[in-house]
C-alpha cells in the first residue's frame, strides 16, 4: 500500500526543488555523484549530471501521480520537473521528446560542448537553443544515438 508523504515531506521535497531553481538561476547545476571514477577514454563531455525525459499524455495526471510517489513538481508549458532526494525526472507531453527515448544531460558549457562534438564528426539533431531567459533559463543542443534515443545537452543560459 502506498502511503501519502506528510506535510513535512513535502515541504522538505519543495524546499530541495526551490533550491535548485535558485541554483540553475545563478547558473549552477546540481553534480552528480558518479559510481564509476576517472577518465573515459577519447570523453569529451564533461557530464554534470544526467536527467532522464520522459513522455507523457496527461500532465494535470502525471503531477497527481508522481506528487503520490513523493515527488515535488515544477510544471512549465508542457513540460514538469519532478524532485525527490537526489533524483530529478522530467515529464513531457509536447513533440519536443520523442520515441523510443531521451535524456538530458547537463554540462558546463552547451555551445563548447557542441563545437568540439562537431569537430568530431557528430550529426546534430537541430541548432543551438536557448530556452527561457537570459540567467534562467538553458543553451542545449541535442544529438541522437544508433537506436534513436536523443541526447540532449545543457548548460545555464548565461
Amino acid at each position: 500500500m502506498v502511503t501519502e508523504p506528510t506535510p513535512e515531506q513535502l515541504a522538505a521535497q519543495k524546499r530541495k526543488l526551490d533550491q535548485r531553481r535558485a541554483a540553475r538561476e545563478q547558473g549552477y547545476a546540481r553534480l552528480a555523484s558518479p559510481r564509476r571514477h576517472g577518465d573515459v577514454p577519447g570523453g569529451v563531455v564533461a557530464p554534470l549530471s544526467a536527467v532522464p525525459i520522459l513522455r507523457c499524455a496527461d500532465l494535470d495526471r502525471t503531477i497527481a501521480y508522481y506528487e503520490l510517489l513523493g515527488f515535488a513538481s515544477d510544471r512549465l508549458s508542457g513540460y514538469v520537473v519532478f524532485a525527490a532526494g537526489n533524483a530529478e525526472l522530467h515529464l513531457s507531453r509536447d513533440g519536443t521528446v520523442l520515441d523510443p527515448g531521451a535524456c538530458l544531460i547537463h554540462v558546463s558549457d552547451a555551445a563548447a560542448t557542441r563545437t568540439e562534438l562537431v569537430a568530431r564528426g557528430v550529426q546534430l539533431v537541430g541548432d543551438l537553443e536557448e530556452d527561457g531567459r537570459a540567467g534562467a533559463g538553458i543553451r542545449s543542443f541535442t544529438v541522437q544515438d544508433p537506436d534513436r534515443n536523443q541526447i540532449r545537452f545543457a548548460s545555464p543560459w548565461p
